[in-house]
């Protein structure tokens, strides 16, 4: 077989705080089925790192996670960012979510929060992003009581070289 090179690196492109402002969930539609969820993303979202700086578009989008019966949640979020610049790129974040909650009669699982987006962005300087795979890691931040800072979470984003 040729030498050929697989290896995979991954550079840091770019970190994303997304407050929220609303959270709904609903019971599971079909007996034993998942729950879904809404959150809205609400202001003050900002975007920083090397290749891309700016902030969320206020109000411009929402995560619709499906809770599944086995306790890992399905992430579907749309929204916009409006880059420094002005560009506006529209994201849509899919990944996976488990073992942040302890779930009664399950052996822990190890936390994990993993994402990957996708995006559409206008030609220019951040066309790079149309036709480049990204990975990210995300944390969750529950507004605490007594705390100042809204319930948000944070994401940083890796491109895959």
């Amino acid at each position: 077989m040729d030498q050929i090179d697989l290896s995979v690196r991954l550079e840091h492109v770019f970190d994303i705080r997304i407050n929220f402002d609303r959270r709904w969930s609903t019971e599971p539609i079909h007996r034993d089925g998942p729950r879904f969820a809404y959150t809205s993303v609400g202001a003050g979202g900002v975007v920083s790192g090397p290749r891309l700086q700016g902030q969320l578009v206020d109000h411009s989008g929402a995560d619709w996670p499906m809770i599944r019966t086995d306790g890992v949640v399905e992430l579907n979020a749309h929204y916009m960012i409006r880059a420094d610049d002005g560009a506006l790129i529209y994201i849509r974040n899919l990944g996976y979510v488990h073992g942040l909650l302890e779930r009664p009669g399950h052996d822990p699982v190890p936390p994990y929060f993993r994402c990957t987006p996708y995006f559409r962005a206008p030609d220019g300087p951040h066309d790079w992003l149309n036709r480049t795979v990204i990975v990210g890691r995300g944390a969750r931040r529950p507004a605490g009581e007594g705390s100042s800072e809204p319930d948000h979470s944070l994401f940083r984003y890796y491109a895959v070289l």
